[in-house]
C-alpha cells in the first residue's frame, strides 16, 4: 500500500513546518543544513527572493541557467530532514540534493574535494519511524549519475548518525567508533543524509547528497572558513547544473 503522507498547512496556506507554499518553491530544491549558508548560497543564483524564514528552514528561489531553482535550509539531523523532504513531496518538488561540510573517515579523502554518497548507513532514528532497517538509503541512480557525469567528485558511503559528536575525535572512545565504520568502508559522517535517502524513496522523490570534506578525522587537516565557504559554493554550483541539467 501506498506510504500515506499527510499534509498540514496553516490558516494561509504554507506548509506546518517550511511556512512555505507551492508559489514559494521550485520542483528542484538543494538542501543544506546551516540557516546561516542560505544567504551565502543565494548569491550563487540571479533574482534570489527569500520566500521563508520558519522555525530553522529559511528558503530563497531564484534561479541558475535560467532555470526555477530554490536553496533551504533543513536543520541540523534527521528529523528536521525528514520534515523537509516529506513537505516538500507535498509542495511537488520532484528533486533534492544536500550540500553540507562533512568529516572523511579514510586516509586518502583530502580536505577540499567534494564526494557525493552512493547508499548511507541508518544510524538514525527517524528513517526507522517510517520502515524498518532492511529499506536501503540509497541515492537515485539517475540523479547520482548526472552528479557523477561531471567529473567533478568521487562516490562513497555515508553514516548518517543522531549524534555525530560522539563519533568523532572529541569523544570519549570516538575514534574506535570512527575506526569501526572506516573499517567497513565508510566514508564520510554526517547527520542528514541516510533520511533523506529513504524518505525520498518511500515517497518517490529523486535524492541525492554531496559532502564538502572540511576535516579529515585520520589526518587531522582542516579547511579554514575561507576555503569552506569556496568549497560550500563549488558544492552548490555542482548540485544545481546536476538538477537542471535535464
Amino acid at each position: 500500500m501506498e506510504y500515506q503522507s499527510v499534509r498540514m498547512t496553516h490558516v494561509d496556506g504554507t506548509m506546518h513546518h517550511l511556512g512555505v507554499n507551492e508559489k514559494h518553491v521550485a520542483k528542484k530544491v538543494i538542501l543544506t543544513p546551516s540557516p546561516l549558508l542560505i544567504p551565502l548560497l543565494a548569491t550563487c543564483m540571479d533574482d534570489a527572493v527569500k520566500m521563508g524564514d520558519y522555525r530553522e528552514y529559511v528558503t530563497f528561489t531564484g534561479k541558475y541557467w535560467g532555470k526555477p531553482l530554490t536553496v533551504m535550509s533543513c536543520g541540523f539531523g534527521c528529523m528536521p530532514m525528514a520534515i523537509a523532504v516529506e513537505e516538500l513531496r507535498h509542495l511537488g518538488c520532484t528533486e533534492i540534493i544536500k550540500i553540507a561540510p562533512c568529516a572523511a573517515i579514510q586516509e586518502d579523502i583530502e580536505v577540499g574535494t567534494l564526494l557525493t554518497a552512493h547508499g548511507a548507513v541508518r544510524g538514525e532514528g527517524a528513517s526507522a519511524e517510517y520502515v524498518d532497517g532492511s529499506y536501503p538509503a540509497v541515492a537515485d541512480m539517475d540523479l547520482l549519475g548526472r552528479i557523477l557525469n561531471t567529473g567533478k567528485c568521487d562516490t562513497g558511503i555515508f553514516r548518517s548518525h543522531d549524534c555525530l559528536s560522539n563519533e568523532s575525535p572529541s569523544a570519549p572512545h570516538g575514534m574506535d567508533r570512527v575506526n569501526h565504520w572506516r573499517e567497513l568502508g565508510v566514508s564520510v559522517m554526517d547527520g542528514e543524509t541516510s533520511s533523506m535517502f529513504t524518505i525520498g524513496g518511500i515517497l518517490g522523490l529523486k535524492t541525492a547528497s554531496i559532502a564538502l570534506i572540511e576535516e579529515n578525522y585520520l589526518t587531522g587537516k582542516k579547511l579554514n572558513a575561507k576555503d569552506t565557504e569556496i568549497g560550500i559554493k563549488d558544492a552548490f554550483r555542482l548540485a544545481a547544473e546536476a538538477l537542471l541539467c535535464c
